[in-house]
């Protein structure tokens, strides 16, 4: 009688290789999550790139401008945090309106392109959202900031009016074209035209605003930029912030970055104010001013309008 074989049994893999597997694979699936959303941020036809495959409840949402980028290359903004986790959206203005036409596949005005990001936001484990945004995008993370309830709105030399008459009363004239073109398709929202009325308005949750703008817009002593002009129209505005720089002009994001100090606004808004020197003063606040000034040695502190003390330089 012939000895039936049997096949040995095999051993299960340890629990430790298991974990190393599975990590493995998740760090695989976001690499590849990671440079489909690099390619479609480098995509200027794409109106949304998403990147949600990151262990995070954080959605950092950065929003391009009239020039379909953000004043400096978009991706600088994501590749400043890559080593936060921290899911990831950027938002582009295709049709060139400050998103009062909508958002391409989203909704055809700003409210309506609002609450279809926010049914898209719905679908993820998300708990914070940070907006960011330069010149028409940081008026867009205002607005979308706004409306999404985010905790925190980093601005950069937004306009903060875009309504042609009020616009040009202010002597700022740089949007005259595009804006007189919308302004006769009636595409303008008059909710939205103004920021310092619309803001207060639709808060509806303990959003924070940081508002960010140099001193001038071209040469020193040609008096107020219009840049400024925009920000401080916002003083008073609940919750709002405002930090003036004596160099960069409309492109002041750039400076910070060049400087280092965008990387550290960055971070402290993603990492909810971690422990550390307490946060900037609402602008006209009292005591001492901040620590040096924009251009000193090292990194660049965060200068508020109003502070007693002359700008920085």
């Amino acid at each position: 009688m012939t000895a039936q074989r049997t096949s040995p049994k095999r051993a299960k893999p340890a629990p430790g290789r298991m974990r190393r597997l599975r990590k493995t694979l998740r760090q695989a699936k976001q690499r590849l999550t990671q440079d489909r959303f690099t390619r479609e941020v480098h995509d200027l036809e794409q109106a949304v790139s998403l990147d949600m495959d990151v262990q995070s409840s954080t959605l950092l949402i950065t929003f391009g401008g009239m020039a379909k980028n953000m004043g400096i290359p978009p991706f600088e903004f994501f590749t400043a945090t890559r080593e936060i986790p921290t899911k990831r959206m950027f938002v582009r203005d295709l049709r060139q309106a400050w998103y009062h036409k909508g958002i391409d596949g989203y909704g055809g005005s700003l409210p309506a392109a609002a609450e279809a990001l926010a049914a898209l936001i719905a679908e993820h484990h998300v708990e914070r959202i940070v907006t960011v945004g330069t010149s028409a995008g940081g008026y867009g993370a205002l607005a979308f900031g706004t409306l999404l309830r985010a905790e925190k709105v980093l601005s950069f030399a937004p306009q903060t009016v875009i309504a042609p008459e009020q616009i040009a009363a202010m002597g700022d004239h740089r949007w005259d074209e595009p804006l007189q073109a919308l302004a006769a398709e009636r595409a303008l929202d008059p909710r939205w035209t103004d920021l310092r009325e619309a803001l207060p308005r639709e808060r509806r949750s303990d959003t924070r605003y940081e508002l960010y703008f140099a001193q001038h817009n071209s040469k020193p002593g040609m008096g107020p930029g219009r840049d400024r002009m925009h920000a401080e129209r916002l003083r008073g505005v609940p919750g709002m912030r405002l930090y003036r720089f004596g160099r960069g002009g409309h492109l002041v994001v750039r400076t910070l970055r060049e400087a280092g100090a965008l990387d550290k606004i960055l971070r402290r808004a993603l990492l909810a104010d971690p422990p550390g020197p307490p946060p900037e003063r609402e602008v006209g606040a009292g005591g001492s001013p901040p620590e040096r000034e924009a251009g000193a040695s090292g990194p660049p502190p965060l200068r508020e309008a109003g502070a007693s003390g002359p700008p920085p330089v």
